[in-house]
């Protein structure tokens, strides 16, 4: 009787010691791991962007610009337009073709409140589901109120908002219009969504 209750004993121990590291983890799981979530970040209520998405006019220097893409100022050439509402340089150090250097523009551009809102849907949604293609992007801007798209493959980042019937873009073309390298062009993307935030800051009301 004395080697059964003996072997009892020393069964119950060898149980509960196999037990004890399960409801360890438990408890490590329960308290240490917490479920991530991809969605993206969601715009806060907007600002007031009149200025910049429905009646700009160009406000920008090649001061501005050389110091936003941190270049020389010698590097930046205004290029005449008479086209209203719109920003035309030529910048020096990311590319040139027979012309000269990359042309660069941006203004407004007509994009009603239903199709901001669709796009912006349709971005965050193929974002958050890892399918964007050819590298097409979209963030939040740094004022927290407006969405930067940005689609590297033709050379165009927008700036959306779905309270206004206009939109706002940028233009510096496809890297094989220009002799430009793929680094160049990775750079020249991240420059043009600094230029973005920017005129969001700058126009914020």
């Amino acid at each position: 009787m004395k080697n059964i209750a003996a072997l009892l004993v020393i069964g119950s121990l060898l149980i509960s010691c196999g037990e004890a590291p399960e409801k360890k983890n438990d408890q490590n799981t329960d308290s240490n791991v917490k479920p991530q979530s991809s969605e993206p970040a969601k715009a806060a209520v907007s600002a007031d962007y009149s200025s910049l998405l429905l009646n700009y006019e160009c406000d920008m220097t090649a001061a501005e610009v050389a110091k936003i893409f941190n270049i020389p100022e010698a590097d930046i050439k205004p290029i005449e337009t008479n086209l209203p509402g719109r920003c035309d340089f030529e910048i020096q150090g990311f590319g040139k073709n027979a012309l000269g250097g990359t042309a660069m523009r941006w203004g407004m551009a007509p994009f009603s409140k239903a199709n901001s809102k669709k796009e912006i849907q349709s971005r965050l949604k193929d974002k958050e589901n890892d399918e964007n293609i050819f590298g097409m992007d979209i963030e939040l801007s740094e004022t927290g109120d407006c969405y930067i798209t940005i689609t590297p493959h033709v050379g165009r980042v927008n700036i959306l908002n779905e309270n206004y019937d206009g939109a706002f873009y940028f233009e510096y073309s496809q890297r094989g219009i220009y002799k430009r390298t793929e680094e160049q062009h990775a750079a020249l993307t991240e420059k043009t969504i600094a230029l973005a935030n920017y005129l969001l800051k700058k126009h914020r009301k």
